[in-house]
């Protein structure tokens, strides 16, 4: 009888952790749902977003390189690019060269994801033109349009 009864006894364990798993999937699925709801970040985003933090450390550091990065995903997102004023006021505090760095880097942000299909192209490519010619703050500004170059968004 003891063998019986440990054979219910492990009986019973498998089904209570076969319905932990099943209610786990479940949980997970759901928050899969939420987050692909809350934060709608296409696949072409992931990488320019990586390149973009990965090009931006060594001038603004890693946590300002990430806090550019999310602000213009978010003011994409919402589609106000007002919404990355702060970042001037936060990051610059009177650094023209950053300033001018923060202007070319939103410039080539707004002019990849859209700009370069409507008419305001011509004045994003006019600042990320001037931006790659400065001397001080040119080299990022290169680099970025060269992606651009890469990715078949400047002729």
């Amino acid at each position: 009888m003891s063998a019986n009864n440990s054979i219910e006894t492990l009986t019973a364990a498998l089904e209570t952790i076969t319905d932990s798993i099943a209610t786990l999937k479940v949980a997970v699925e759901e928050m899969q749902k939420q987050q692909k709801v809350a934060a709608p970040v296409s696949d072409e985003l992931a990488p320019f977003h990586a390149w973009l933090q990965v090009e931006l450390t060594p001038y603004f550091g890693t946590k300002g390189a990430k806090l550019i990065s999310d602000k213009l995903n978010r003011s994409r997102a919402i589609a106000d690019f007002r919404y990355f004023i702060p970042v001037y006021q936060e990051l610059v505090k009177g650094d023209l060269q950053k300033r001018q760095m923060l202007k070319a880097i939103s410039a080539v942000y707004r002019y990849k994801f859209g700009g370069y299909k409507n008419p305001e192209k011509y004045a994003l490519r006019s600042e990320i033109k001037y931006a790659a010619a400065c001397p001080e703050c040119g080299a990022l500004a290169q680099v970025m349009m060269n992606r651009l170059i890469a990715e078949g968004l400047w002729k």
